[in-house]
C-alpha cells in the first residue's frame, strides 16, 4: 500500500470513527426520547437514522463495500421502543465487529439504519393519523 494510500485510508478511518461517535450519540438520544414519549420523538429518530446512514456510507467508502448490499430483515409493524433499541443493539455489534469482519459490521450498520428508516417512518404515518 502505498504512502498516499495509507494516509488516506487513516484519514476516512477517523471521519468513519467521528460519524460512528455521532451516531451512538443520536441513537441513544433517540432511545431515551422513545421511552418518554417525547414531543421530539419523531424528529430524534430521524436525525438518529441520518447519523446512521451517513456512518454506514462512511464505512462502505472506508473498506470499500460499495457492492456490497446485505440483506436486511426488520419486522414492520414492531414496537417503536423494539424498533429503537433493535437499532443500538445492531450499531453496538457493528462497532465490535468492526475490527474483525467489515463485512459483517456492515450488515450491523445497514440493520441499525433500517430499524430506524422503519421507526421513523411508522411515526410519520401515526402523526399524519392524529386529528389535529
Amino acid at each position: 500500500m502505498s504512502e498516499n494510500a495509507s494516509e488516506e485510508k487513516k484519514i476516512f478511518e477517523e471521519r468513519l470513527d467521528k460519524a460512528l461517535d455521532e451516531a451512538w450519540s443520536k441513537v441513544n438520544n433517540a432511545l431515551d426520547q422513545t421511552a418518554s414519549l417525547s414531543g421530539e420523538l419523531e424528529m430524534s429518530i430521524r436525525l438518529a437514522a441520518e447519523a446512521v446512514e451517513y456512518s454506514s456510507a462512511m464505512f462502505s467508502l472506508t473498506y470499500g463495500l460499495e457492492d456490497l448490499d446485505p440483506e436486511v430483515r426488520v419486522r414492520r409493524n414492531s414496537d417503536l421502543l423494539m424498533l429503537v433499541k433493535g437499532s443500538l443493539e445492531a450499531l453496538s455489534r457493528a462497532r465490535e465487529l468492526r475490527g474483525k469482519s467489515a463485512t459483517d459490521a456492515y450488515s450491523s450498520l445497514r440493520t441499525a439504519a433500517d430499524c430506524l428508516k422503519t421507526a421513523y417512518l411508522d411515526q410519520v404515518k401515526k402523526s399524519a393519523k392524529k386529528p389535529r
